[in-house]
């Protein structure tokens, strides 16, 4: 009885290492589309590990299940300068990405950035605060670099219905 027991867990474990090794040898394609920009995606496999993937002209290889992204740069060329954004979510469309075999999953995120303010008021005062947002409805850090350092705080303007200055300022960061 002993013997039998012991050659029926030798098979299911035969049965769940074969199934993992099956399962490790699809293989699927991530396309990232971010317009002008250059994006890194550092994705997390569970416990298969970590890939990341670049746009380009060429899709890239991964394992063809379920990845979630971990982090995103970004780095964009405009007026001669480079600036890069970076997110780490919330990642809007793409929080959890699959990847079929034999198929190419394609994301579009990055540009046009869509900057979302909200406006909090105490007593007389108002602070204005702002998000940035991608395509895919990814969330970037309000730090922007540019050329390797800090960029400066972005400025705001108060405009009144007719088209008139009422405040202006500069965000502040921290």
């Amino acid at each position: 009885m002993k013997k039998r027991d012991i050659w029926i867990s030798v098979a299911i474990i035969a049965a769940a290492v074969l199934f993992l090794f099956l399962s490790l040898q699809k293989k699927g394609l991530i396309q990232i589309e971010a317009g002008d920009a250059v994006a890194t995606l550092r994705l997390n496999s569970g416990w298969l590990g970590n890939a990341m993937i670049s746009s380009g002209d060429r899709p890239s290889k991964v394992s063809a299940r379920l990845h979630r992204p971990q982090r995103l740069n970004l780095s964009m060329q405009q007026g001669g300068d480079t600036y890069h954004l970076e997110s780490r979510g919330p990642w809007g469309d793409f929080s959890t990405i699959r990847v079929e075999n034999n198929e190419t999953t394609i994301l579009k995120l990055g540009p046009p950035f869509q900057i979302k303010t909200k406006a909090l008021f105490t007593g007389s005062k108002v602070e204005i605060d702002f998000n940035i947002f991608g395509k895919a409805g990814e969330h970037y850090s309000k730090v922007i670099t540019q050329n390797n350092k800090r960029a400066s705080a972005p400025g705001v303007k108060i405009i009144d219905e007719d088209g008139n200055v009422i405040a202006s300022g500069k965000f502040e960061y921290g």
